[in-house]
């Protein structure tokens, strides 16, 4: 049976928890602990590492391509009673003095009948100035429009391909539920897609070394010494543990990066290759580390680009298999 062991350093808090805390009540992980695939052992406190032990890597690779997809924009969308609203009448010298502590970008706008009908930016506020003081919200808001609209069931993964600055309204059974914004991918649940995603990418590069290169000889070589010596280390300390596991698994993703570029050609300039795979372990990195990868439009723009490089590298690496 495969045993999947998930391991996290308690240096970095969530909600004045320990990280691995909530990373263990989080749906990805309650998700893999429900499959009969594999099983979660939580051991002492270390780096955030998965290591998967005589497993069927292949069915392990679609569990985890199931799993993010199961995280959705309506699981950290802010709720609708929560939104501070404006409505269409509104004088904007009302709503400019409103709007405060914290201010908001955007301002979902009613009508009478409680409709949401459009959003009013905070730049079309002060845009207007107090010359606009006098005029009235309908007057300044951008009309509601299909493209404004994202479905709660979405997955994430897919919000953070069409994410931008002005927010989304979400609906769930044609009634707008909520609002969900850039600044809404800091949440657990966009961490836990996250992890998924760059685990899924990490165990098809172990599939894909293991398939062409074999256990040892095809891909040590490829190894700087130290690195060697390093998953060596970590090998035997497996074993000494009583866990019967292979050298490749207990190499870092950098080390199946360094592999995989020396081994494969990939049709994309190795100085670009290698920033691609550096910006997709980051990912991982500032999630297991729980940093701050969203904490600009810019931050999100550089997250939804490399993103989109996992999609297409893991694609590559699955068709370099036989």
């Amino acid at each position: 049976m495969a045993m999947t062991v998930l391991v996290c350093k308690p240096i970095a808090y969530v909600h004045s928890q320990p990280f691995y805390s909530a990373v263990h009540a989080s749906p990805l992980v309650a998700a893999l602990a429900r499959s009969r695939r594999g099983s979660f052992s939580f051991t002492r406190p270390y780096e955030m590492v998965m290591r998967v032990e005589n497993a069927d890597l292949s069915r392990q690779s679609k569990a985890f391509e199931g799993v993010h997809t199961g995280l959705t924009t309506g699981q950290i969308a802010v709720p609708r009673y929560q939104i501070r609203m404006c409505s269409a009448t509104d004088l904007l010298s009302e709503v400019r003095a409103r709007n405060r502590d914290p201010t908001f970008d955007y301002l979902p706008v009613r009508d009478a009948n409680e409709d949401l009908t459009g959003l009013l930016s905070n730049r079309a506020i002060d845009d207007a100035g107090s010359g606009g003081d006098g005029s009235q919200v309908g007057e300044h808001m951008d009309p509601l429009s299909e493209a404004d609209l994202i479905g709660a069931e979405t997955p994430i993964t897919a919000l953070i391909g069409r994410i931008r600055q002005k927010p989304f309204l979400v609906i769930s059974a044609q009634a707008i539920i909520g609002m969900v914004a850039w600044s809404d991918l800091q949440k657990l649940p966009v961490r836990a897609a996250l992890f998924a995603l760059v685990t899924g990418f990490e165990l098809t590069m172990y599939e894909t070394i293991k398939r062409h290169l074999g256990e040892r000889e095809g891909w040590t070589r490829h190894l700087a010494q130290g690195r060697l010596d390093r998953a060596t280390k970590e090998y035997r300390d497996q074993y000494e543990r009583g866990s019967d596991v292979e050298l490749l698994l207990c190499t870092q993703f950098c080390d199946k990066r360094d592999i995989l570029i020396k081994s494969f050609e990939f049709g994309i300039q190795k100085g670009k290759l290698e920033r691609k795979f550096k910006a997709i372990e980051q990912i991982r990195n500032d999630v297991a580390h729980a940093n701050n990868y969203a904490m600009s439009f810019e931050r999100v723009e550089q997250l939804r680009a490399t993103l989109g490089d996992l999609v297409d590298l893991r694609s590559r690496i699955k068709s370099l298999a036989p």
